[in-house]
């Protein structure tokens, strides 16, 4: 094969582009047949030749050195793709091994998963059943809100929509690595009522943030029905 950054070899490269599209360890052994075994032995390879603190971040650097020039979310066909190639969702890859995103020397990454599984039960209230909200979902709250100036140091970067959301999939989104949140390997939580996404962060003395929800490219924020959510853009700072 042609010659990688950092000398990584074509099985390495493999296992970090599918890391880069938001697999976890356990679906990119499904998708490439191998033991997760194997692969976090690739895994530990690849930070060992980038020098990386985590297998994020050794995506991340792969991506930047396929791509430098890069200045916003992929599209389609990106070498590492520091997002996918196709909208994430296409059925399932798990965020947790940490998409994203991540330190300033990162392309600009998301953190997006998907499941095969819909669930399709309305809320009740009171002795009827509510009728369910008509068109796209949107977002009602972020935690930090748009605008605030918060405490330096960790962050409960949180979005909450108007309606339960499909569960185990999300696309928080990178405008670039310079603006997003330090958020590691962190998987975001989903509440009880499928409205509500947490995802824990850190944030800089004296930096502006600016994080997506969704995107004209990445859509996996989405309702119960499998409708993406409107996108939605939030910014402040940390001071």
């Amino acid at each position: 094969m042609p010659d990688t950054p950092y000398d990584l070899t074509e099985k390495e490269v493999a296992v970090l582009h599918l890391l880069a599209r938001g697999h976890d360890v356990k679906s990119a052994a499904v998708e490439l047949g191998l033991s997760v075994h194997t692969v976090h032995e690739r895994l530990r390879e690849a930070r060992r030749k980038t020098g990386a603190s985590s297998s994020r971040g050794a995506a991340r650097l792969l991506t930047k050195a396929a791509a430098p020039n890069f200045s916003g979310p992929p599209k389609s066909g990106v070498p590492m793709a520091a997002i996918v190639d196709h909208p994430l969702v296409q059925p399932r890859h798990g965020a947790s091994d940490g998409p994203h995103f991540w330190g300033r020397w990162g392309a600009p990454v998301m953190i997006s998963v998907a499941t095969t599984v819909t669930i399709l039960a309305a809320a009740h209230i009171g002795s009827g059943w509510a009728a369910k909200p008509a068109g796209a979902p949107h977002v009602v709250s972020t935690r930090p809100a748009e605008g605030a100036v918060v405490p330096a140091g960790p962050v409960s970067l949180t979005v909450t929509f108007d309606r339960p959301m499909r569960r185990a999939s999300y696309s928080f989104v990178s405008a670039s690595p310079d603006t997003y949140p330090e958020c590691g390997d962190h998987v975001p939580v989903q509440s009880a009522d499928g409205r509500t996404f947490t995802l824990a962060c850190s944030v800089r003395s004296g930096k502006s943030y600016e994080v997506l929800f969704n995107s004209p490219d990445y859509k996996n924020f989405m309702s119960e029905e499998g409708v993406p959510a409107t996108p939605h853009r939030l910014k402040f700072r940390a001071k």
